[in-house]
């Protein structure tokens, strides 16, 4: 399948690949890391062995790869990253690539984040999904261009105005996901759930705080929010949920102060 609108991440990925030991796709669920990785490592390497983490996954009986994707590493960071470390020492010609909603956190990790699809992007994607539908602009925005919300729309034929209506009144998030999508992305709700599962009870209070939010805020609206943490905590607050892909920061303002949260999550605390 295609990769729409992310012909720049994909030749930004494909240079990290080049010259980095180890690279981290990271990003929010459903945002496309996993199509994004797997179209890049198998463009530099048709070779490259593919390991998807989320079921069961077993080591090639053979020398190592020149690439190695770990693709899905959110719920064994840890694991992940002391197996990365472990490799990368015993194989110098290895390289790994890796997808998660969180980084790794060990030295020499390059992070690279996919970010949502443009309104153009969005557009086209629906319309090769649907056969040929065409969406409002308007309320094709409210999916925040996130390609599993915007398959899950194409995959149900739903016009503009069925769109609106299932947003309005929570149906969407629920609706199902044709049977290519993995358990995690069976739904943006299964979507939210699998991140969910993933937080720890502090994070998960100021997530269901911040989803008060429908529009990008900064520190000092956050903590409002956050009625009764101090400033410091209010900012790591922030950055946990921000390293868990949570909240993202927001890329249209100028001081990268700003943050928002994807639509699926905000609608998980409702």
């Amino acid at each position: 399948m295609t990769l729409i609108g992310r012909e720049h991440q994909h030749h930004t990925l494909l240079s990290l690949l080049r010259h980095q030991r180890l690279v981290t796709v990271t990003g929010p669920g459903g945002v496309g890391k996993t199509a994004l990785a797997r179209a890049a490592a198998l463009a530099c390497d048709p070779d490259a062995h593919l390991l998807d983490l989320s079921g069961p996954a077993t080591w090639p009986e053979r020398t190592p790869p020149r690439l190695l994707l770990l693709d899905t590493c959110d719920h064994v960071v840890d694991r992940c990253a002391e197996l990365a470390q472990r490799l990368l020492n015993r194989f110098p010609a290895l390289r790994i690539l890796v997808t998660g909603r969180e980084v790794l956190g060990v030295p020499g990790e390059h992070v690279m984040i996919a970010g949502p699809l443009d309104g153009r992007h969005a557009a086209a994607l629906f319309h090769e999904r649907s056969g040929g539908l065409h969406a409002d602009p308007g309320v094709l925005a409210r999916l925040d261009g996130i390609p599993l919300a915007v398959e899950i729309a194409a995959e149900h034929l739903l016009d503009s105005a069925k769109l609106a209506e299932l947003l309005d009144n929570g149906a969407f998030h629920t609706l199902a996901a044709g049977p290519g999508h993995p358990a995690r992305h069976a739904s943006m709700r299964a979507a939210a759930e699998w991140s969910h599962r993933l937080c720890r009870p502090p994070d998960v209070y100021a997530w269901s705080r911040l989803a008060a939010f429908e529009t990008p805020f900064g520190l000092e609206e956050a903590g409002r929010a956050l009625n009764g943490y101090r400033p410091a905590a209010v900012c790591e607050a922030i950055a946990r949920l921000v390293e868990r892909s949570i909240l993202v920061v927001d890329s249209a303002a100028a001081d990268a102060q700003w943050y928002r949260m994807p639509f699926h999550l905000r609608a998980f605390t409702k």
